[in-house]
């Protein structure tokens, strides 16, 4: 014990982190480990919410052509594939695949770590990964009972939202100690991950109306772009000098306006992919033909689309 002015010092121990876990004397296997995460979490949000914006597009033409209502669900399957493949539920499949492959890079990552512990991150990227695992094998199980019931109606649904829900959770409690720049790259992911939870809730609500299927695709998929851009931003791959400095007010700004240039970019890539359906579903072989009363209208459609 010393003194100070005339007051007794305690000094206490304190625990420090492993040097891995400091991002300025990040370790190889520990850089390599986060960047590997973030590119199979990206490339899965993409293509799951590309897919189902593909697949609502594709649901509204056929079923408007066929004069037939609108009604959406949380797994489009591929009903225009022949034989034993038809309603192949393609994108549950993916999903339960993609999160197969980022648990195991994650493990594997963590298994590299010399640090003797393992990150708390992993623990958090594990309890995602559960719950959106588990959406895929509900869509599946929804989509092939047919005889028994084994989940009420709207069970996809919810457990899809919640796991948004937990995402935006995990995400916001993932900014704690972070830089201004971290913080910021994270609050936008937090915020897609509640607005994903928020289009499902009124997509349960509103399953005739065609966009609320593309919208909930929108912020997943805008999760995925925005995942991508934040690795490139703070793992900077390439390069081991850095090129953003993250406690600067200019880079928070920077970040930020990049953040509408997303919202641009995925809002101009979902109207080119509408321009695609309705440019193909307007040619001769998808007119609806008149015929005679008692057969009413003959719908042509393109067999192998």
């Amino acid at each position: 014990m010393s003194t100070y002015h005339g007051w007794n010092v305690i000094k206490l121990p304190v625990l420090k982190h492993p040097g891995n876990f400091s991002t300025p004397t990040m370790s190889n296997c520990m850089l390599h480990e986060g960047m590997s995460g973030h590119i199979v979490a990206s490339l899965n949000w993409f293509l799951v919410g590309f897919l189902y914006i593909v697949s609502a597009m594709r649901r509204y033409y056929t079923t408007k052509l066929a004069g037939q209502k609108f009604v959406s669900s949380v797994e489009f399957p591929f009903d225009f594939l022949p034989g034993r493949l038809h309603n192949l539920p393609f994108v549950a499949l993916y999903k339960i695949f993609g999160i197969l492959v980022f648990i195991s890079v994650e493990t594997i990552g963590t298994l590299l770590l010399k640090s003797g512990c393992v990150a708390t991150s992993f623990w958090q990227h594990g309890t995602m990964a559960m719950i959106f695992l588990l959406s895929g094998v509900v869509d599946i199980i929804l989509l092939k009972s047919k005889d028994i019931k084994y989940f009420p109606d709207g069970t996809d649904y919810l457990l899809f939202g919640v796991n948004f829900g937990v995402q935006a959770l995990q995400f916001v409690y993932h900014l704690e100690g972070r830089t201004p720049l971290s913080a910021r790259l994270h609050g936008f992911q937090a915020f897609l991950a509640a607005m994903c939870a928020l289009a499902l809730a009124v997509e349960a609500q509103f399953r005739h109306n065609a966009m609320m299927p593309i919208m909930r695709g929108y912020f997943i998929m805008m999760q995925g772009t925005w995942m991508m851009h934040l690795m490139f931003i703070l793992y900077h791959p390439g390069t081991e000098k850095r090129t953003w400095d993250e406690d600067a007010f200019e880079s928070v700004e920077l970040a930020s306006m990049m953040f509408m240039y997303h919202m641009t970019f995925d809002l101009l890539l979902i109207l080119v992919v509408n321009l695609v359906f309705a440019k193909v579903y307007s040619g001769t072989q998808y007119k609806a033909l008149p015929h005679t009363e008692k057969y009413g209208q003959c719908i042509i459609i393109y067999d192998g689309f």
